[in-house]
């Protein structure tokens, strides 16, 4: 019975999980916190699954993001970071594997999912229920942000010295130093 304590607890879907066992694929989980986004491409071994690669948000620090790390762009350059790191594990095709959260489009999941497939990861996904482009480059926080100059919603962004209407060229230039090489297997 202690396998399905996880159910009862609402952990795990045993059926989706048979399923991602019978694929014998790698799957690609995404993770999200209210705080960080985090993802790994993780295998199915005899002994328990294997994690082959994984990034977080977290890392996005170290390469000069000064935005927030829970945000549709902030998933998007995660996932971007991930499929650099998997670059050299000769990994094809991923499943994605979303956990028990509820798809809806336009989801950071499936933000990150997108930016994994732009990035040359092979994962089965239909843009329609991608963001849209203003979306991952964060262009509907910055209209967000003029909105509420002067509240706390931004306070620290604000304190860290960055100005929230250069998010969009931020993004693009840590995109670009992700997918050139700029960075290390390690971050």
């Amino acid at each position: 019975m202690s396998r399905l304590r996880r159910r009862r607890e609402g952990l795990t879907d045993y059926r989706k999980r048979k399923r991602f066992l019978q694929s014998r694929m790698p799957r690609l989980v995404c993770r999200i916190s209210n705080r960080y986004v985090s993802a790994a491409i993780v295998r199915v071994a005899e002994k328990g699954d294997v994690t082959l690669v994984s990034a977080t948000s977290k890392e996005l620090g170290k390469l000069g993001w000064r935005y927030g790390l829970a945000s549709v762009p902030a998933s998007y350059l995660t996932g971007c970071l991930l499929a650099k790191k998997a670059a050299g594990l000769n990994v094809g095709e991923v499943a994605l594997d979303i956990g028990l959260y509820t798809p809806t489009r336009g989801n950071r999941l499936f933000a990150l999912a997108k930016a994994c497939s732009d990035s040359g990861l092979k994962v089965t996904i239909d843009e329609s229920v991608a963001p849209s482009e203003d979306r991952i480059r964060g262009e509907h926080i910055v209209k967000l942000s003029e909105h509420q100059l002067g509240s706390r919603v931004f306070s620290r962004i604000r304190a860290s010295g960055a100005d929230i209407r250069s998010m969009p060229e931020e993004f693009n230039a840590l995109v670009a130093k992700i997918r050139e090489g700029g960075v290390s297997e390690r971050v």
